[in-house]
């Protein structure tokens, strides 16, 4: 049985695709989303070019941004968590769902790039592969 679900949210109308499949698995008896939202930046040079304050002033921005689609979610029945990290977004994804012990990962997908990129994306390719848990992309059109 799906009880959780880790949704990777960037702020495009693709990631929005996914919005009523989640819906949908509300009545299927899922309780909670874990939405995660990645500031993309390479690992090695966050903590160098930002100072401590400003990771903190983007992460408290982009959770302030997340709150309409928490809203949306909680309406819909579903108990909702943010999170928001700097990095590599298919790792953050990967590790999130891993560290929640979640179910299912459901995601939108760009639909650009090489051969396979262009079908589903790179962030989605690589959550593809790497996930050790059912995922579910939902496709551009």
């Amino acid at each position: 049985m799906i009880e959780k679900i880790v949704y990777p949210y960037d702020f495009s109308k693709f990631s929005e695709k996914a919005i009523p499949f989640i819906k949908d698995f509300s009545k299927l008896g899922v309780k909670k989303v874990i939405i995660v939202s990645v500031i993309e930046y390479e690992e090695l040079f966050t903590h160098v070019l930002f100072k401590e304050s400003e990771i903190r002033k983007l992460k408290e921005e982009t959770i302030k941004r997340l709150e309409n689609l928490r809203n949306d979610l909680e309406n819909a029945g579903l108990e909702t968590e943010t999170v928001v990290d700097f990095g590599i977004p298919a790792k953050i994804i990967i590790k999130t769902a891993k560290e929640s012990k979640a179910d299912i990962i459901i995601m939108g997908s760009q639909g650009r790039g090489a051969i396979m990129n262009a079908l589903l994306g790179s962030t989605a390719e690589n959550v593809l592969r790497r996930s050790e848990i059912p995922v579910l992309i939902i496709p551009p059109k």
